[in-house]
């Protein structure tokens, strides 16, 4: 499981049968035990653990006289080849949980995974590599990278349309405009600032989206370089992929959310109908009246405007 325990002679004693071995989970506490399955010297209190727990309790323990004061480590596996217990940065992750799909040291074992269904994770990281839960986990990531890719596109095609949009609907407005008469420029802006407000609104959702699309696709790059990483040790490759799992799951879950927000909302301008009749009427707007006022230089002539001016004569409806 880790290299031996604690031994902590003195130079004079190296290499001395007299040597005093320490609990390789305790530390400081003398060993009176060796496990030769786990190869790793435990305290009395270690000892009691470990022959009750069903993992364990079927290991071959040396005690008294068959005590040895040096044992060689498992090949291949020294102390710097383990990974480090979030929990007990002292100690060796050297156990799976089956019970809560979790790797776990000795003393997590001992307290909160007491009970539970554990492994030797040397012993089943082995062929890790070629089961179908690791081909599962790069076929969810290859996957997401997908998705993240269409998502992508989707965003970029919304954005395109956002922005046509507004400039053809303003192109609309400008263009009526112009069949009207100066007093309408006041309610031409205030539709531009409707329709902008508009395209504001969703080109920022859009971009915060892909802001948050740029996030996740660093956040999967980094699983799958961690993957990769990892790719010639398989005990390595083991840990790494049961801790990156749940970022797997909640990078799928962003996902989801971001294909339901990705999206905008339609308008479309509508010209008022009285303008349109006003434009198609040739005495529409004003008139030329001949005025009941004369002078000695001819009749002047009275420029009458119809009741228009107080109306608001364009609307622009949403869907």
């Amino acid at each position: 499981m880790a290299e031996v325990g604690g031994r902590k002679p003195g130079p004079a004693d190296v290499g001395s049968a007299d040597a005093v071995m320490f609990c390789g989970p305790c530390k400081n506490v003398q060993a009176t035990s060796f496990c030769k399955d786990c190869h790793e010297y435990l305290c009395s209190t270690c000892t009691d653990h470990h022959e009750k727990l069903g993992i364990t309790k079927t290991h071959q323990l040396l005690k008294g006289a068959k005590f040895p004061s040096f044992y060689p480590t498992r090949k291949g596996l020294t102390s710097e080849s383990f990974e480090k217990c979030n929990d007990h940065p002292q100690e060796d992750v050297k156990l799976f949980c089956k019970s809560h799909n979790t790797v776990c040291c000795v003393a997590c074992s001992v307290g909160k995974h007491k009970d539970c269904n554990k492994e030797y994770i040397p012993d089943i990281a082995q062929g890790y590599t070629t089961g179908t839960e690791y081909s599962k986990l790069q076929s969810d990531i290859q996957d997401l990278d997908t998705l993240g890719a269409q998502c992508q596109a989707e965003i970029d095609r919304c954005l395109k349309e956002v922005n046509a949009l507004n400039w053809g609907e303003v192109d609309k407005l400008k263009q009526f405009k112009t069949m009207i008469n100066e007093y309408l420029n006041n309610r031409e802006k205030e539709l531009i600032a409707e329709m902008q407000q508009r395209c504001d609104r969703d080109t920022s959702l859009l971009q915060d989206i892909q802001a948050r699309l740029k996030t996740w696709q660093s956040d999967l790059s980094d699983a799958r370089a961690k993957l990769h990483s990892h790719q010639q040790s398989s005990y390595k490759l083991f840990i790494t992929a049961k801790r990156i799992q749940p970022l797997v799951d909640q990078l799928q879950e962003t996902l989801n959310d971001m294909q339901q927000q990705t999206r905008y909302q339609h308008y479309e301008l509508v010209k008022d109908d009285r303008i349109v009749k006003i434009l198609a009427d040739k005495t529409g707007i004003a008139t030329v009246e001949t005025s009941s006022k004369t002078t000695q230089k001819g009749n002047w002539f009275r420029l009458t405007l119809k009741g228009i001016v107080n109306e608001g004569p364009l609307s622009i409806f949403f869907n």
